[in-house]
C-alpha cells in the first residue's frame, strides 16, 4: 500500500532527531519509520522448466556476481557515482548504512543526538575500530575524512557542513548550515572509517590498494573490471551488533564488471559467475524459462533521467520550449519496451515513487506525455535552427541504447543529434560541466527528494553551479524553503516539483526494476536484501560459500 503525504513528512522529521544504537536489522523500529521502499522488497519467481542442468560453479569456494560497473579506483574520496553499488559496503564501512526497509542504523557511529532540530549533532563512535593493518580508529580519524572530504569537494552532502571538531576520543561534533531533510542521513551514509595514517601512507592514496576497516579485504582488483574480497578474521565489531544489510556471511567473493549484456548471460550460463545483478532485460526469457535459476525483480529506487545542461554554452540552456519539445517528443512506454522488454514503469517526476515526499497526485498530471504535435509546434516556436545537441551518457549497453533511441526520437521531430558515448572514468571527470553536453543521461539515487534535489539543482554544491552547471537562484530559493523539517511540508515540496517540471530542467523517463538472476547451484538458503530492495550477496546466506 501506498503511504499517505502526512505519513512521508513523519518520517521525514522522525529521521533528524536522535538515533541510538541498534542491535540489527531485525531490531524494533518506530512507527514514523517505514518508508515506501517497503514496496521494493524482492519479488521473487523460480524459474519453471528446463533441459540444461548448469554446472556445479561452488569449487572454489568463492562467489562470483556480475555487475555492470566497477570503481576505477578504491580511494575512499570519490563522487556520488557508484555510491550505491553492491560492492561498495564491503569496500568501506560508513558511520550508518540505510536498512531493507530505508531506516538509518548506526554502524561506525554507536549513536548520535542533535538537541537544535538538526544544526548540531554530535556523534560517538564504538571504541574498538580497527582496520585490516592493525590501525586503531578514533574520532580524529573521522574528523580528518570530513575535513578532507569538504576540502576536495566531490560530494556535494560535504559542502552542507559548517564545521567538525573532535570532542573527545571517540567524539566529535558536526555544525550543519542548514538542516536539510535526509542530508545528516547522507552525512553518516558517506562519511567512511579511514586511518589517516594508512592513507598518507600510500602512494597512490589507496587507488590501487586499500586498507580499510570492512570485514573484507581485497585479495584481488584490477580497475573497471574485477574486485574480490576475502572475510577478515580479526574484524573488530562483534557481528550480532551489525545492521544484517552488511553483516559478512559469505566468506570470499568477487564482483566482475561485464558491460555487454550477451556476454553477461555467457558467464552465467557457463558459470563463470553465480548470479547477476542488474540482468539486462534482455537477456531474461532464457533464465525465465529454466529451472536451474531463480529470476527476483526488484521496484527500481532510482529511475533513469535526462538532465539539460545549465551553461550558457548550451543551446539548451535558455531555451525552455526547446527543452520541452524535446522532452514531448519521448515515448517513454516505447522506452520500456525497447530497453527493458516491459519491466520497468514510467515516471511522474525526476524521483521515482519510493522517494519520500514523492506525492501520489503527482501521477495523474501530464508530465509531459509522449506527444509529436506538441512537441513539434513547441520546437516551431522554440526558434531552433538545426544546431546539433549532444547527449552524454555511459558506454554500457542500456545506455547505448537508451541513447540511441532517443536520438531517434528527437530526429523524428527535426532535431539534429549527436551522441557521446564514454567509458565511465571519463563520464565521471566531465558529468558535472554542462560545457561537456547539451543533455546528459543519468540514474540518481537517494531517499528523500530533497537529497536528490541538493546533489542535482543547488547552485552552490560545485564550483560550476549546480550539477549540470545552472545558476537558477528562483529554484534554489524554492529548494532552500524545503531543507528544515518544518519547512518539508506538501506545498513547498509541490512548488519545486511543478519549477523543475515545467521549466523542463530535467526530465524522468522510466524507472526499470532491478533484475536478479541466481543460479540454483549457489545454494542460496536465506535472503537479506539491501535498501534498494534486491539482495545483498555477502550478507545472505548460501549452501556453497
Amino acid at each position: 500500500m501506498k503511504k499517505s503525504f502526512k505519513k512521508f513528512c513523519s518520517l521525514a522529521l522522525a529521521v533528524v532527531m536522535t538515533a541510538s544504537t541498534l542491535a540489527g536489522c531485525g531490531g524494533s523500529k518506530s512507527e514514523t519509520s517505514e518508508s515506501s521502499a517497503g514496496s521494493a522488497a524482492a519479488e521473487s519467481t523460480t524459474a519453471g522448466s528446463g533441459d540444461t542442468q548448469a554446472a556445479a560453479t561452488g569449487g572454489d569456494g568463492v562467489l562470483d556476481i556480475g555487475y555492470n560497473q566497477m570503481v576505477e579506483s578504491l580511494t575512499p574520496f570519490r563522487g556520488n557515482t557508484l555510491r550505491n553499488a553492491p560492492f561498495m559496503t564491503q569496500l568501506y564501512e560508513s558511520l550508518a548504512v540505510v536498512n531493507e526497509i530505508r531506516e538509518m542504523e548506526p554502524l561506525v557511529a554507536k549513536s548520535w543526538k542533535t538537541d537544535d532540530d538538526g544544526f548540531t549533532y554530535n556523534i560517538e563512535i564504538w571504541d574498538r575500530v580497527s582496520d585490516s593493518a592493525g590501525n586503531k580508529i578514533d574520532a580524529s580519524d573521522i574528523v580528518w575524512f570530513m575535513q578532507e572530504s569538504m576540502k576536495r569537494a566531490l560530494k556535494p552532502v560535504f559542502a552542507k557542513v559548517e564545521s567538525v571538531e573532535q570532542t573527545g576520543d571517540y567524539t566529535l561534533t558536526v555544525k550543519m548550515k542548514s538542516n536539510i531533510v535526509g542530508t545528516f542521513e547522507s552525512l553518516l551514509r558517506d562519511t567512511y572509517a579511514i586511518s589517516k595514517k594508512a592513507f598518507e601512507a600510500s602512494p597512490d592514496e589507496f587507488g590501487a590498494s586499500l586498507v580499510s576497516t570492512s570485514p573484507y579485504m581485497i585479495t584481488e582488483y584490477t580497475a573497471n573490471s574485477k574486485l574480490s574480497f576475502e572475510k577478515r578474521s580479526d574484524y573488530w565489531q562483534d557481528e550480532a551488533n551489525m545492521p544484517k544489510c552488511v553483516r559478512p556471511s559469505v566468506k570470499k567473493l568477487s564482483y566482475h564488471c561485464i558491460t555487454e549484456s550477451s556476454q553477461m548471460a555467457i558467464a552465467l550460463e557457463t558459470g563463470i559467475v553465480d548470479m547477476v545483478i542488474a540482468l539486462d532485460p534482455s537477456s531474461v526469457k532464457q533464465f525465465a524459462d529454466n529451472k536451474d535459476y531463480t529470476v527476483e525483480l526488484a521496484d527500481g529506487s532510482q529511475g533513469y533521467q535526462m538532465f539539460f545542461s545549465g551553461a550558457d554554452t548550451s543551446v539548451v540552456a535558455n531555451n525552455v520550449k526547446l527543452r520541452q519539445a524535446i522532452c514531448y517528443s519521448i515515448d517513454e512506454n516505447g522506452l520500456i519496451t525497447g530497453l527493458l522488454q516491459g519491466y520497468g514503469t514510467p515516471m511522474y517526476d525526476v524521483c521515482p515513487p519510493m522517494f519520500n515526499g514523492f506525492n501520489q497526485k503527482w501521477m495523474e498530471e501530464d508530465y509531459y506525455n509522449y506527444n509529436v504535435d506538441k512537441a513539434k509546434q513547441l520546437l516551431a516556436d522554440s526558434g531552433y535552427n538545426g544546431e546539433p545537441i549532444s547527449i552524454l551518457t555511459t558506454s554500457n549497453t542500456l545506455s547505448q541504447r537508451m541513447a540511441q533511441m532517443l536520438q531517434s526520437y528527437l530526429m523524428a521531430i527535426g532535431i539534429k543529434v549527436e551522441l557521446k558515448i564514454v567509458d565511465m572514468a571519463l563520464y565521471t571527470s566531465i558529468r558535472l560541466d554542462g560545457t561537456q553536453y547539451d543533455i546528459v543521461l543519468n540514474t540518481i539515487g537517494g531517499t528523500f527528494l530533497s537529497d536528490h534535489w541538493s546533489i542535482r539543482y543547488d547552485p552552490a554544491a560545485y564550483k560550476t553551479g549546480d550539477a549540470t552547471s545552472r545558476h537558477d537562484n528562483t529554484l534554489a530559493e524554492l529548494l532552500y524553503k524545503t531543507w528544515t523539517p518544518s519547512g518539508y511540508t506538501e506545498e513547498n515540496i509541490d512548488a519545486v516539483h511543478k519549477y523543475i517540471k515545467d521549466n523542463a530542467i530535467a526530465y524522468g523517463m522510466f524507472n526499470p526494476q532491478t533484475i536478479v538472476v541466481i543460479r540454483k547451484d549457489a545454494g542460496l538458503e536465506k535472503e537479506v536484501l539491501e535498501y534498494q530492495g534486491y539482495i545483498a550477496p555477502a550478507s545472505s546466506t548460501f549452501t556453497n560459500y
